[in-house]
């Protein structure tokens, strides 16, 4: 955490490392998505049900931090979007930031996104030998088929085949 800069690269950090979030996504997280005295954050998916993350105290400050920080910063801005930048906090169209935002992120811990995820989706996966019942799913609001797929990879002597079942 001593790597990101500011509130808002240490929040979106905490997102994409502890929560599997992409960064596309974490981009396109709006200001009305964390529920703060819920403790949750709606992370929309076209096509799909939204999903509901359940955060911690610790990403519960830095959303309040970055709000208080960003309030400061732009206290005129219209962006719909949680995280913003100095160009889209003030732009007319009030787009999101890019996904492209957070690559000097994980380039200073030298892992890209796809890689951090899948990472934190195996770690989940080595404390759990059960995709479908336990976090797997619904903390990362993944598929049965990719929940099984790290499951697989984390515990590959739960799938092994006996021959004489074949």
């Amino acid at each position: 955490m001593d790597q990101a800069p500011g509130t808002k690269d240490k929040l979106a950090r905490v997102l994409m490392a502890v929560y599997a979030i992409r960064p596309k996504q974490v981009a396109e997280i709006r200001l009305d998505d964390p529920d703060r005295s819920a403790g949750l954050l709606r992370i929309r998916r076209p096509n799909r049900l939204d999903h509901e993350v359940c955060l911690d105290d610790f990403a519960l400050r830095l959303v309040k931090g970055w709000l208080i920080e960003r309030h400061q910063r732009w206290p005129l801005s219209t962006n719909p979007y949680l995280i913003v930048s100095p160009i889209t906090a003030l732009h007319v169209d009030r787009p999101a930031v890019g996904p492209s935002n957070f690559k000097a992120l994980c380039d200073r811990i030298g892992i890209n996104a796809t890689q951090l995820q899948q990472d934190r989706f195996l770690g989940e996966a080595r404390e759990t030998a059960d995709p479908v019942r336990v976090r797997m799913m619904r903390l990362f609001g993944i598929t049965s088929h990719a929940a099984i797929h790290y499951v697989r990879a984390a515990h590959p002597e739960y799938f092994t085949i006996d021959p004489t079942q074949a």
